[in-house]
């Protein structure tokens, strides 16, 4: 029972990254000024996002790393989630951080983490 609760976490975590990236993409295009801009920052924007994710590994911070990286999940998914709102889709806003707790909430419960050893 565990191990298909683990994978339906997985698919969790895939339909939340997803979300992140559609979100900041979309609102990037929804905030571009003209075609170019908005094709710029609907492209830009998920890119930064999954590079600033992605610049810190806080595998070295010792007993904080797994709390480190579960605050910084959250930043991102909640800024993700702000991108939604803010450009106009705030049910998807909603969605993206009830899945985001629920993932993260999920990893624990079933006696995961999110850095892997």
């Amino acid at each position: 029972m565990t191990s298909t609760f683990k994978w339906f976490n997985v698919g969790l975590r895939a339909l939340m990254e997803v979300g992140i990236v559609v979100a900041l993409g979309y609102w990037g295009y929804m905030t571009g000024s003209n075609a170019g801009m908005k094709i710029l920052l609907g492209i830009a924007a998920p890119l930064m996002g999954f590079g600033i994710w992605g610049l810190v590994d806080f595998r070295q911070a010792g007993a904080m790393a797994e709390p480190l990286r579960l605050v910084e999940e959250l930043i991102i998914s909640g800024l993700a989630a702000l991108a939604w709102y803010v450009a106009g889709a705030q049910i998807w806003g909603w969605a993206l951080v009830l899945l985001s707790v629920v993932h993260h909430t999920l990893v624990y419960l079933l006696g995961g983490a999110l850095l892997k050893q």
